[in-house]
C-alpha cells in the first residue's frame, strides 16, 4: 500500500509540472538545447548534457518527490478521518444491558484486557452486518446490530459473532483494515487533482490520459490486493471462531444470510461469499502464498520500481547511470522480499506443495505491470528516457517477469530453508529477509542496462560480456542457491537422501561434462586459432558460454530426475561450471593467452556470472517442482544413472556453441555504457565544420566585386555559404516563403512587419535566392532557432535610401501584433542593437516574441539584418523560440553570406 501511493504521488507530481508551463517549459528548453549542442555518444559529451539539464531536472524531481509527500500526508490524513466518520455512522445507538455483560465474558475469555478491550456499541437500524473499526490511537470498537444484541442470551447467535470480531482485535489488524478501505481509491482522485491545470489550459491530451491511465492501472491492482487481504482476514476470523467451537452455528448462520453476489463484486468484496465461508469451515485452512497474491506483489514492486527509477535519475542527473538503476532495483528487490518472503515462510510451516502458484504470480505481476510502465510512462518521462515501442516493451516485460519470478524462486528456498533448520528462530528469519534482498538485487541487477538497449542485440552482448561480470559482487549474490542447497540436502525438501552409491553417479556425470565441455574448448581452440583479434574475441566467448552451460547442463539433468533433490543438483552444477572455467583459463594462460588481471576477470566471471543467471532463471522450475516420493529398495537398482544424459545435452551443447555459435560482429573492445540514453539522430543535418569567420567584404586580389549583379547560380552560391559556420544541430530545411494573411496593429507598423520599404526594389531586381535552416527538433521539441538567408541582387546599384526609409519604419513603430487567420495572436516588442560593419551600409532591428499568456505563454527574440553591397542586398533572419538569441552565430552568418558575394 505505501509503495503503491509513493508511485501515485511521483506520477501526480509529474503531471503537475508538465501542467504547469512556467516549470515545464524551461525544462523541456534546456532539454532541446543541451541535446543539441552536445550530441555526441562519448562519456564526455554525455557528461557535460548531464551537467547542462542538471538544474531543470532537479527540479522536476524536487516537484514529483512533493507530490510524494503530498499523497502521503493525504493518506495519513485518510487515516485519520476515516475512524471519525465510523463514529458519525453509529451517533444513533442502543442500550442492551445484557449484550454488554456477555460481551464482557467473552472478551475475558480471550484475554483482552486495559487498551486491548474494544468497546462495543449497539447500532440501531439500518445496520444489520456486525463489524469491527478502529484507528491508529484508542481502543477499537465492535459494532452489532440490533438483531444480534438482543439475542445476547442464545450463544448460537450471539457467541459465533462477537467471537468472528474479536478475532479480528486478537489479530491487531483493525486499523489496517479500516485505512485500506479508503486508501484504495485514493489514486484517481490524485492524479486528477494534479491534472486540472492541464485539462483547464490544454483539454483531454495523451499527458493527461496517459497519468489517468497510470493512476487506474495502481488503483484496479491496489483494490484487487486490498479486497483478496480483506477476505482472507475474514476467513482467518471465521476459523478462529469456529476452533472457539462454534463451528456449527457460524456455519448455520453464514447460510442464513448467503446471497448472490455478481463477478464484480466477487472480485472487489471485502467479504467471502457466506455460503463458501461456511464451506470453507470444514476443510482445511488454505495455506497462504496464493497466485493472486504473487501478482499483486509483483504488480507493486514493478510500479515502485519504475516509479523510484524516474524519480531519482531526475534528481542526480549527472550521477544518473550510477545512482539511478541501483536504486530502482534495490527498491524492487526489497518489495519482491518483503512481500513474498513471511508468506512463503507461512506456507512452508503449514507443509503445503503447490509453489509454482506465488513464483507463477510474481512473476506475471511483475511482466505484465513492467508492459504497463513502458506504455504509461511517469507524465514527462516519454520521449527523454522511456521507450514506447511495442516490441521493446513486450521484450523488457518478458526479461522483467523471468528476473521477477527467479527471486520469487530464491524466496521460495530460503522460506523453505528457514522452516527446515530453524523454524521459530527469529535470527534466522531476519537474515533470510538480508540475504534474499541482497540477491534479489544481483538478479534483478541487468534490468535497468539491458532494457535501454534491449533492441540492439549486439550493445546487449557486449554488456553481457564486458561490464557484468566486471561488477564482480553480482557473483557472491548468484552463489547463494549453492549454500541453501547444500544446507537443504536432505533436509525440508521433499526428498530422502539418496543412497551412497547415487553420489557416485553425480559424481561421474560432473567430471564427464567438465571433460566434455572443458575439453571442447580447448580442442576447437587448437583445432582452429584465431587469426585476428576479432576471431579471438568471438572464440573467447564461445568457450565463456560453454563453460556456464556445462554447469547448466548438469543442474537440468539431476532436477529432471527428480530424485537427486535440490541442494544436489544446484552443488554439482556449480561445481562442473567452476572446474570447466578453471581448465579453460588454464589453458588460455599456458598458451600465453590469458596475461594480467583483466584477461583473469574475463575467463573466470564472465563463466560464472552467465551460469548464475541461468541457474536464476531455472531456479522457478526447480522449486516448483511436487515432491516425488523416495524410491523403494527394491526399485532402486533399476533407477537409471544421470551420466549418459548429462554426456549427451553438454555435447550437444559444445557443437552448438562451437559450430554455428551466436551471430553477431564482435569487436575487441568493451562497448559504451548502454545505461546512458544516446541523442536522437534526425535526417538532412548540416554537416559539422569548424567555427569560422567570414573575411571583409573588401574583395582580394584576383576575386570579383562583391556589388556587381549576380548570376543565379552566384547568389545561390552565397546563400549557401552561411552552411560552413552553422554548428553540429542544425539541419537544411525547405523554403516556404512568405506565409502572409496575417492582420498587423496598428497599421502604422506595417511598413516595418512586411518590409514594405524593399517593395520599390521589385521593378529592377533581377534575382532573388533563399535559403533556410533550422535546429534538429529535440527531444522535447519545444526550444528552437531559425535562420533565413535571401540574396537578392539588382539591375541599378541599392540606393542608400531603402535603409533610411527602413529606419524611419522602425522608429515609427513601438510594437506590433501579428493576427493570423485563426485567431492566433503574436506580439512583437521592437528593439534596437548595433548593426554589423559589413558591406557599404547596414541596418538591424530586433523583436521580444510573446504568444499565448499565462500558462501557455511562449517567448523568443528574434532579429533581422539588411547587408547592401552595390547591386546586391543580403538579408539574414534569425528567430530563437524559447532559448536565447545566439548573436555569435548571427554575426558569423550575417559575415558568410556576406563574403559569399565574391564567390
Amino acid at each position: 500500500m505505501l509503495a503503491s501511493l509513493v508511485s501515485v504521488g511521483i506520477s501526480a507530481g509529474g503531471l503537475y509540472f508538465i501542467a504547469d508551463r512556467s516549470l515545464s517549459r524551461p525544462w523541456a528548453a534546456a532539454v532541446d538545447v543541451c541535446t543539441r549542442a552536445h550530441s555526441g555518444r562519448t562519456a564526455e559529451q554525455t557528461t557535460v548534457r548531464d551537467r547542462c539539464m542538471a538544474g531543470q531536472f532537479r527540479r522536476r524531481g524536487v516537484v514529483m518527490l512533493a507530490g510524494t509527500g503530498i499523497a502521503l500526508g493525504g493518506a495519513a490524513a485518510l487515516v485519520l478521518v476515516q475512524p471519525l466518520a465510523d463514529r458519525r455512522r453509529l451517533r444513533r445507538r442502543l442500550t442492551v444491558p445484557g449484550a454488554q455483560e456477555r460481551f464482557t465474558d467473552l472478551c475475558d475469555r480471550n484475554q483482552l484486557a486495559a487498551r486491548h478491550r474494544p468497546r462495543l456499541v449497539v447500532a440501531a437500524p439500518p445496520v444489520r452486518q456486525a463489524y469491527t473499526t478502529g484507528g491508529v490511537l484508542g481502543r477499537p470498537t465492535v459494532v452489532l446490530p440490533a438483531a444480534v444484541a438482543v439475542a445476547h442470551a442464545e450463544p448460537a447467535r450471539f457467541d459465533p459473532v462477537v467471537e468472528h470480531e474479536l478475532a479480528h482485535v486478537l489479530a491487531r489488524d483493525v486499523a489496517w483494515a479500516a485505512a485500506v478501505r479508503g486508501l484504495v481509491w485514493l489514486p484517481v482522485p490524485a492524479v486528477l487533482a494534479a491534472g486540472l491545470l492541464e485539462v483547464a489550459f490544454f483539454g483531454l491530451n495523451a499527458t493527461y490520459l496517459t497519468a489517468l491511465g497510470r493512476a487506474a492501472a495502481i488503483a484496479v491492482l491496489t483494490a484487487l490486493l486490498a479486497a483478496g487481504l480483506l477476505r482472507r482476514r475474514e476467513r482467518e476470523a471465521d476459523r478462529y471462531a469456529a476452533e472457539a467451537g462454534h463451528a456449527v452455528h457460524l456455519a448455520a448462520l453464514l447460510r442464513a444470510g448467503a446471497g448472490r453476489p455478481t463477478r464484480r463484486r466477487r472480485l472487489l468484496a471485502r467479504h467471502p461469499d457466506p455460503v463458501a465461508r461456511a464451506a470453507a469451515l470444514g476443510r482445511p485452512a488454505e495455506p497462504p502464498g496464493s497466485w493472486t497474491h504473487g501478482l499483486a506483489v509483483g504488480a507493486v514492486a514493478m510500479l515502485a520500481m519504475s516509479s523510484a527509477d524516474a524519480l531519482v535519475r531526475d534528481l542526480f542527473l549527472t550521477v544518473q547511470a550510477t545512482v539511478g538503476p541501483p536504486v530502482a532495483v534495490c527498491v524492487g528487490s526489497v518489495l519482491l522480499t518483503v512481500g513474498l518472503l513471511p508468506t512463503l515462510v507461512r506456507r512452508a510451516a503449514s507443509g503445503a506443495g503447490g509453489w509454482w502458484r506465488p513464483v507463477l504470480g510474481a512473476g506475471t505481476g511483475y511482466a505484465v505491470t513492467a508492459f504497463i510502465a513502458i506504455a504509461l510512462p511517469v507524465p514527462g518521462s516519454s520521449g527523454v528516457s522511456a521507450r514506447t515501442d511495442l516490441p521493446a516493451a513486450m521484450l523488457t516485460a518478458a526479461l522483467a517477469g523471468s528476473l521477477a519470478a527467479a527471486v520469487a524462486g530464491l524466496c521460495v528456498l530460503l522460506a523453505r530453508l528457514v522452516v527446515a533448520l530453524r523454524p521459530g528462530s527469529v535470527g534466522w528469519r531476519s537474515a533470510a529477509y538480508l540475504v534474499a534482498a541482497a540477491a534479489g538485487v544481483a538478479v534483478l541487477w541487468p534490468l535497468p542496462a539491458v532494457a535501454s538497449v534491449l533492441a540492439d542485440g549486439e550493445v546487449v552482448r557486449g554488456w553481457l560480456v564486458f561490464a557484468l561480470p566486471r561488477t564482480g559482487w553480482p557473483l557472491l549474490a548468484l552463489l547463494l542457491p549453492v549454500l541453501v542447497g547444500l544446507l537443504l540436502r536432505g533436509a525440508g525438501d521433499g526428498h530422502r537422501r539418496p543412497e551412497r552409491r547415487w553420489d557416485r553417479a553425480v559424481v561421474a556425470a560432473v567430471l564427464l561434462a567438465v571433460l566434455i565441455g572443458a575439453g571442447s574448448a580447448v580442442w576447437w581452440t587448437q583445432l582452429s586459432p584465431p587469426g585476428s583479434p576479432a576471431e579471438a574475441n568471438r572464440l573467447a566467448q564461445q568457450r565463456w558460454l560453454l563453460c556456464a552451460l556445462t554447469g547448466w547442463a548438469v543442474l537440468l539433468v539431476l532436477a529432471v530426475r527428480r530424485r537427486t533433490g535440490v541442494g544436489r543438483a544446484l552443488t554439482a552444477g556449480w561445481v562442473a561450471g567452476v572446474a570447466a572455467a578453471l581448465l579453460q583459463y588454464l589453458h588460455a594462460l599456458v598458451t600465453g593467452r590469458a596475461d594480467g588481471l583483466g584477461t583473469a576477470e574475463a575467463h573466470l566471471l564472465a563463466p560464472l556470472v552467465w551460469l548464475g543467471y541461468l541457474v536464476a532463471f531455472t531456479l522457478p522450475f526447480l522449486v516448483s517442482r511436487p515432491p516425488v516420493p523416495a524410491p523403494v529398495p527394491s526399485s532402486s537398482g533399476n533407477t537409471r544413472s544421470p551420466v549418459p544424459a548429462v554426456a549427451l545435452l553438454t555435447a550437444l551443447l559444445a557443437a552448438v556453441v562451437l559450430g554455428p555459435g551466436i551471430p553477431g560482429t564482435y569487436a575487441p573492445l568493451p562497448v559504451a555504457d548502454p545505461t546512458r540514453a544516446a541523442a536522437p539522430s534526425a535526417g538532412a543535418v548540416v554537416p559539422p565544420a569548424p567555427d569560422v569567420t567570414a573575411g571583409s567584404a573588401r574583395p582580394g586580389p584576383g576575386r570579383p566585386e562583391p556589388g556587381r549583379l549576380l548570376t543565379r547560380a552566384e547568389a545561390r552560391r552565397a546563400a549557401g555559404a552561411v552552411r560552413a559556420v552553422l554548428p553540429r544541430g542544425w539541419r537544411v530545411r525547405p523554403d516556404r516563403g512568405d506565409s502572409g494573411g496575417s492582420r498587423i496593429e496598428p497599421s502604422a507598423c506595417r511598413p516595418l512587419a512586411e518590409d514594405s520599404y524593399l517593395d520599390r526594389l521589385g521593378g529592377v531586381e533581377r534575382v532573388r535566392e533563399r535559403a533556410r535552416y533550422a535546429t534538429v527538433p529535440g527531444p522535447a521539441a519545444t526550444a528552437s532557432t531559425e535562420l533565413v538567408i535571401e540574396i537578392r541582387s539588382h539591375a541599378v546599384p541599392v540606393p542608400a535610401s531603402v535603409l533610411a526609409e527602413a529606419d524611419l519604419a522602425r522608429r515609427a513603430c513601438p510594437g506590433f501584433t501579428a493576427r493570423g487567420g485563426d485567431g492566433s495572436a503574436v506580439r512583437f516588442a521592437v528593439d534596437t542593437r548595433p548593426p554589423p560593419v559589413l558591406g557599404e551600409h547596414s541596418w538591424r532591428v530586433d523583436y521580444r516574441l510573446s504568444a499565448g499568456s499565462g500558462q501557455t505563454r511562449i517567448t523568443g527574440r528574434s532579429a533581422f539584418v539588411i547587408v547592401q553591397a552595390g547591386h546586391n542586398l543580403v538579408t539574414v533572419y534569425a528567430s530563437a523560440i524559447s532559448e536565447p538569441l545566439n548573436e555569435r552565430l548571427l554575426g558569423a552568418a550575417v559575415e558568410a553570406a556576406v563574403a559569399g558575394l565574391t564567390g
